[in-house]
């Protein structure tokens, strides 16, 4: 098979972090390669001097959007320097010379605009990229494109929006989010149309937002720079597998750079959230998760301000629940979390009535262990727990319940994922799975499924969807309910700056190994007992119920 043929439209000045990443990740793929940079040389903006360009803004802006950008510009390198102490966002922010790319590179001469935004090219220039028979362009560098140059290529121009297109259009990215204290900052890779952040979207992903704009401009690049390779190689395999996303009227305004009296507010909101969670450290005071059960014949119709809460232990805490009765015995599994080691083990709790006891640690790995998913066959019990620092996902089995467990099976190796789900459906094995493609840490934002036709096998395929969901709204798993003939997952809701903030239960109608399908059933926001912040494992077996929040409190308590 042909590779496809790939050309990157750049600016004759340093390459981005996206730019570099991409033609990297290309020397290592076997279905596209990059053949040309086709490089837009941009002397008249060097030729102009500071006097001249200050003048020629004014003309067409006015004083105050120049006095916007100067603001922005000093928060811009103010947050840089809190940034730059990070090695992975600080090669996000490194600029690459155009040698370091070994390509062939087509010099075009663009048309601007007066206004400096809207690119277009010449019939000559058009010609010569023509003329190299390239598949498909990448948009790398500035400037808005307009005229043939959309056309030329038989698979268009692909171009990344950092936002969400359906309710933030234009810049700067990663901004809007962190003003707005909006949960989630997403992207798109789209197929530009003549309308500006109009174009066809054939892929979106969104990330929890962090408190800081350009941590959170840099963890969107990270992540994002994954996709648009994922992109080219389904391209190259099977085009008619991109899907375009129905459009719908946009109804926000277009942004731009942030007004002076926006940035102060900026700043200020800023400012009292940082000071307030140094506070929180000094008197230490943390999040704090506990877990509450009650009894209940119905998990969907349930009062949880009437649970039962398991008191923490001095310097730990739990979390996680997941509850089964077996041989008249009901026990919920926790996360059992120790802040003096900085490391979680698994715990036993057994349940009778409105009374319980500790059982103690039945599960203690040299490395970190947590949601401790159940699954029961025939007459014999499983545990997965997350153990993404051995980055394996592994099972265990019971050989004396409830307190004996043995490792039984690595499924996968070499994988960093967290709260994994597996369970057998329609004769074949599924693990459903929280991987961070990016090795960011974001073990938020993506739901990806392996498939078996057995559960003790080694080789698990993974599905041609991956991720089949990329939003830090319902991608990370809570739990699993099976109720009448049904799949229920449960899934994390990640707020602003915010792990775990509430729940939501989805109903699985399609799984197959082509397509993922589920249906948002129910949401359940952290608001059913006093001063809690947050909520996210939610599990029921034989008329138990038991779930877990979050509090800020003094852990050594």
């Amino acid at each position: 098979m042909n590779k496809l043929r790939v050309g990157l439209i750049v600016d004759d000045s340093f390459q981005s972090y996206l730019t570099h990443d991409l033609y990297l990740r290309s020397l290592m793929s076997n279905k596209y390669s990059i053949e040309y940079l086709i490089v837009q040389k941009l002397s008249h903006n060097k030729n102009k001097s500071f006097i001249k360009y200050f003048f020629n803004f004014l003309k067409i802006h006015g004083l105050k959007r120049f006095i916007d950008k100067i603001a922005f510009a000093i928060i811009d390198r103010f947050e840089n320097i809190f940034v730059l102490r990070n090695i992975k966002f600080k090669k996000v922010l490194a600029k690459h010379s155009l040698t370091e790319f070994n390509v062939s590179k087509l010099y075009v001469n663009p048309l601007v605009s007066a206004t400096s935004f809207v690119f277009s090219y010449s019939k000559e220039d058009i010609v010569k990229i023509e003329s190299l028979k390239l598949d498909v362009l990448i948009r790398c560098g500035t400037g808005i494109l307009r005229g043939e140059i959309l056309k030329i290529c038989r698979f268009g121009i692909l171009s990344f929006h950092h936002a969400n297109n359906d309710i933030n259009r234009g810049i700067p990215p990663g901004f809007w989010e962190v003003f707005n204290r909006e949960p989630s900052t997403g992207f798109v890779i789209q197929k530009l149309l003549p309308e500006l952040d109009g174009g066809d979207v054939i892929f979106k992903g969104s990330i929890a937002t962090s408190f800081l704009y350009k941590i959170n401009l840099c963890k969107l690049l990270i992540k994002s720079a994954e996709f648009l390779h994922l992109i080219l190689e389904r391209l190259a395999h099977d085009p008619d597998s991109l899907k375009v996303y129905p459009k719908a009227p946009y109804a926000y305004p277009l942004y731009t750079t942030p007004t002076l009296s926006q940035l102060i507010w900026y700043v200020q909101k800023t400012f009292f959230y940082s000071i307030t969670k140094i506070i929180r450290k000094i008197l230490k005071k943390n999040f704090r998760w506990s877990v509450a059960y009650q009894s209940t014949d119905d998990w969907k119709n349930s009062s949880l301000w009437r649970s039962i809460v398991i008191k923490n232990p001095p310097f730990r805490y739990l979390a996680d629940p997941f509850v089964i009765t077996y041989n008249s015995k009901t026990v919920i599994y926790v996360e059992d979390y120790d802040y003096r080691s900085s490391r979680g083990k698994i715990s036993a709790y057994e349940i009778n009535g409105k009374n319980y006891k500790e059982l103690g640690v039945i599960l203690e790995e040299d490395f970190h262990l947590s949601f401790p998913f159940l699954l029961r066959i025939k007459e014999d019990i499983y545990m997965v727990p997350e153990s993404h620092q051995n980055n394996d996902i592994r099972l265990y089995k019971c050989t004396n319940f409830p307190l004996k467990w043995e490792l039984s099976k690595i499924l996968i190796k070499g994988l960093s994922a967290v709260d994994t789900l597996v369970f057998e459906y329609d004769k074949k094995w599924w693990i459903l799975t929280n991987k961070d493609s990016s090795q960011l840490g974001d073990h938020g934002s993506e739901l990806h499924i392996y498939y078996s036709d057995s559960l003790n096998s080694e080789n698990w395929t993974p599905h041609i969807s991956n991720p089949v969901i990329f939003d830090s709204l319902c991608a990370r798993n809570g739990g699993m309910i099976f109720s009448n003939n049904c799949i229920y997952r449960v899934f994390q809701k990640q707020g602003f700056d915010m792990y775990g903030e509430s729940l939501g239960i989805s109903k699985i109608t399609e799984l197959n190994t082509l397509n993922y399908k589920e249906e948002v059933l129910y949401d359940i926001p952290a608001k059913f007992m006093k001063n809690i912040k947050g909520t996210h494992t939610y599990s029921f077996d034989s008329s138990v119920l038991c779930f877990d929040f979050v509090r800020y409190e003094d852990y050594r308590k």
